[in-house]
């Protein structure tokens, strides 16, 4: 997961609408150790605004659960969420659940991101929400392609 990123994002409105499509950058490297990979975002969000995140994920052995921590210029707080990792098939899928507040409306809602390690060079984030219905429902989708120019490649 360490090195420089290309991303592709996509981003789901309503139901019916075409997603907006973002393009940006990603830097991840180990921190504290090797304890934690930092990654830096920067691209344009979907308002056509520029858009920078910072988060922060490690494997806490104690409680053997992985751990999220993030932060953005999309929002004022702090988001976490939780959760394992499996392989199936030579992908390694990596599940988080958390819950944040929603922009629309002010009130926390609850999230699922799965990053899919496809290869070395190419993963993929997929984060849905849980909607009035009760059903996880469309949110964003990042792909994630190594830069060539990568010194970690």
């Amino acid at each position: 997961m360490v090195g420089l990123w290309d991303t592709s994002t996509r981003v789901f409105g309503d139901l019916g609408t075409r997603p907006v499509e973002v393009d940006g950058s990603v830097e991840k490297h180990w921190v504290l150790g090797g304890r934690f990979i930092r990654e830096d975002l920067a691209g344009i969000s979907n308002r056509d605004r520029p858009y920078m995140g910072l988060g922060f994920l490690g494997y806490d052995a104690g409680r053997r659960l992985y751990q999220s921590v993030w932060m953005s210029t999309g929002s004022t707080g702090v988001v976490t969420a939780t959760g394992t990792a499996r392989e199936h098939d030579g992908e390694v899928r990596l599940t988080l659940v958390g819950d944040e507040v929603d922009p629309a409306s002010g009130r926390l809602r609850r999230f699922r991101a799965i990053l899919r390690i496809e290869s070395p060079d190419r993963h993929v984030l997929t984060q849905t929400y849980v909607g009035p219905d009760g059903a996880f429902g469309p949110g964003f989708e990042i792909i994630y392609t190594r830069c060539a120019t990568d010194p970690d490649r």
